[in-house]
C-alpha cells in the first residue's frame, strides 16, 4: 500500500525526523489560508501515488497567499499521471543547498533491510543509479540485530559527509529504520533529503510502501480504491483476488501465486503475451466467478487460459466452481485449461460434461494451445 507524501511525512514526524512545515488542503481557497498561516513563499504539491509529477507540472510555486490560491486551483482536479489531483500539500519553500538520497527496501537476494544513499538526489536518482551506480552507498542490516548507529554514521561518511552534518544523517537514518520496522514497510524514501542554507536538514518529501500482507496489523491504514492502479484491481483486492492488469491478450486464471508466475513466463517463453496476472486460489464458487467476471471484463482478451493445481483445495471442487462460471457469464472467448491435483479425474470429467471443455493434463500443451489461439 502505497502512501501519499503527507501522510509518509506524519509517519516522519512522529519519528523526529524533520520535515518542511506544511498543510495537506483540498481546495484553492485553503490553500491560500495555508500559505498565508505559514507566512511565507510555498511551494504547491500535488498529491498522487505515482513519480515524476514535478516534471509532469504537479508542482508550483508561490510568493503569496494569492498566488498560492491560484496555483492550487490549477492543480486540484487536473488529471495527472493517470490520477485526478484531489488534495495538495502546502509547504514553506526550502532555500537549499545541498540535496541528497536516502531510502531503505528489502534486498531480495540478501533477505534484509537494503539502505541506498546518494550524494546525487533530486528528481533524476534514477538516472544516476542506471549510469554511475558507484555513486549510490548500499548497506545491509542484519534484520534480527537491527541498525546500528556506527552503520548509519559509516554511511554518512561514504557520502562524504563530516561534523554535524554526518550526525543529522545518521540520526535522521536511524529514526527513518524505526519507520521502516514499525510500519512494516517495503520502502521508505526521502528524495530529496536537504541541507538548506541554514545547515537545517530536512526530509522534502517522503515515499513509504507498506507491505499489504501487514495491514491487518496497520490498523490507521486503509487501503481504499484510490491506492489501487484500476478500479478492477480494486474490486479483485475485495473478492480476495490478486489481480494485475499486463499488456497482452492471454486471459490468464491460475490457483496459487507461484503457479500464475509460472505460466506467465510460458506465455511469454511460447511467444505469448499475458493479459493479467490473476491468482483465484480457492475452491469456491464465488471465487471462480469473479475470477472470470474480471478476466471477460478486460476487452484485450482473446482466449481464457485456466491453469489450477488443486492440493489442499481439491481440483474436483474448483471445477465445480469453473464449471459453475461458465454457465452463468458465458464467455465469448475460447477457453483452454489444465486441470492437475487431488481428485484430478473427477475434475476433468466436470469440465467436460458441465462445461464442455476438453482439460490438458500438461500444463506446457495448454499454453501452446492458448498462445495458437491467441494469434501468437
Amino acid at each position: 500500500m502505497k502512501l501519499y507524501e503527507y501522510e509518509g511525512k506524519e509517519l516522519f514526524k512522529k519519528m523526529g525526523i524533520p520535515v518542511p512545515r506544511g498543510m495537506m488542503v483540498t481546495a484553492a481557497a485553503a490553500a491560500g489560508e495555508a500559505a498565508a498561516q505559514l507566512g511565507t513563499a510555498v511551494v504547491i504539491k500535488s498529491q498522487i501515488l505515482q513519480g515524476g509529477r514535478g516534471k509532469a507540472g504537479g508542482i508550483s510555486f508561490a510568493d503569496s497567499p494569492v498566488a498560492a490560491r491560484e496555483a492550487a486551483a490549477a492543480i486540484l482536479g487536473r488529471q495527472l499521471k493517470a490520477e485526478t489531483v484531489s488534495r495538495v500539500l502546502v509547504e514553506e519553500k526550502l532555500a537549499i543547498a545541498r540535496e541528497l538520497y536516502l531510502s531503505i527496501t528489502i534486498d531480495p537476494v540478501k533477505a534484509a533491510p537494503l539502505i541506498m544513499a546518494s550524494a546525487a538526489g533530486g528528481m533524476d536518482i534514477e538516472e544516476v543509479a542506471r549510469e554511475t551506480p558507484e555513486r549510490i552507498v548500499r548497506e545491509i542490516v542484519p534484520v534480527f540485530r537491527g541498525l546500528l548507529p556506527f552503520q548509519a554514521r559509516r554511511v554518512a561518511y561514504r557520502l562524504g559527509l563530516g561534523g554535524k552534518e554526518a550526525s543529522a544523517f545518521a540520526d535522521i537514518l536511524m529514526k527513518l529504520y524505526r519507520v521502516f520496522r514499525s510500519y512494516d514497510a517495503e520502502l521508505v524514501e526521502i528524495n530529496p533529503l536537504v541541507i538548506t542554507n541554514e545547515g537545517q536538514m530536512l526530509a522534502a518529501d517522503a515515499k513509504v510502501n507498506i507491505y499489504d500482507g501487514a495491514l491487518f496489523r496497520q490498523k490507521e491504514f486503509v487501503k481504499g480504491p484510490e491506492r489501487y492502479d484500476n478500479e478492477r484491481e480494486y474490486r479483485a483486492a475485495q473478492y480476495g483476488l490478486g489481480y494485475v492488469k499486463l499488456e497482452g491478450n492471454i486471459g490468464v486464471l491460475c490457483t496459487g501465486a507461484g503457479l500464475t508466475m509460472t505460466v506467465l513466463d510460458l506465455i511469454n517463453y511460447y511467444g505469448g503475451r499475458p493479459a493479467n496476472f490473476l491468482e483465484f486460489g480457492g475452491a469456491t464458487y464465488k471465487n471462480s466467478y469473479y475470477a472470470m467476471q474480471l478476466v471477460l471484463e478486460d476487452p484485450d482478451v482473446r482466449v481464457i487460459l485456466i491453469n489450477t493445481f488443486g492440493l489442499v483445495a481439491r481440483a474436483d471442487v474448483i471445477s465445480q466452481g469453473l464449471a459453475q462460471a461458465i454457465k452463468e457469464l458465458k464467455p465469448v472467448p475460447p477457453i483452454v485449461a489444465s486441470i492437475r491435483g487431488t481428485g484430478e479425474d473427477e475434475a476433468r470429467q466436470i469440465l467436460r460434461e458441465e462445461a464442455g471443455l476438453e482439460p490438458y493434463a500438461n500444463v506446457e500443451e495448454a499454453v501452446r494451445a492458448a498462445v495458437k489461439l491467441a494469434g501468437g
